[in-house]
């Protein structure tokens, strides 16, 4: 989405474990009180994006 730095996103989940993955998704939603995953798949833009973030990103 605008403003986004989706190539930044992609490389920083890209290139953790799934434990640390887990984590920042756990300590995204402490903090704003929203899915990580929910809110990058509103601003992340082609379908590309799309399938390496749900790709890195484990289900809940």
């Amino acid at each position: 989405g605008w403003g986004t730095n989706e190539d930044l996103v992609i490389s920083i989940l890209g290139h953790r474990n799934a434990a640390q993955r887990k984590a920042i998704r756990k300590t995204y939603a402490d903090a704003y009180g929203e899915d990580l995953l929910k809110e990058l798949e509103k601003e992340l833009t082609s379908d590309s994006e799309r399938i390496v973030l749900l790709w890195t990103l484990d289900p809940p």
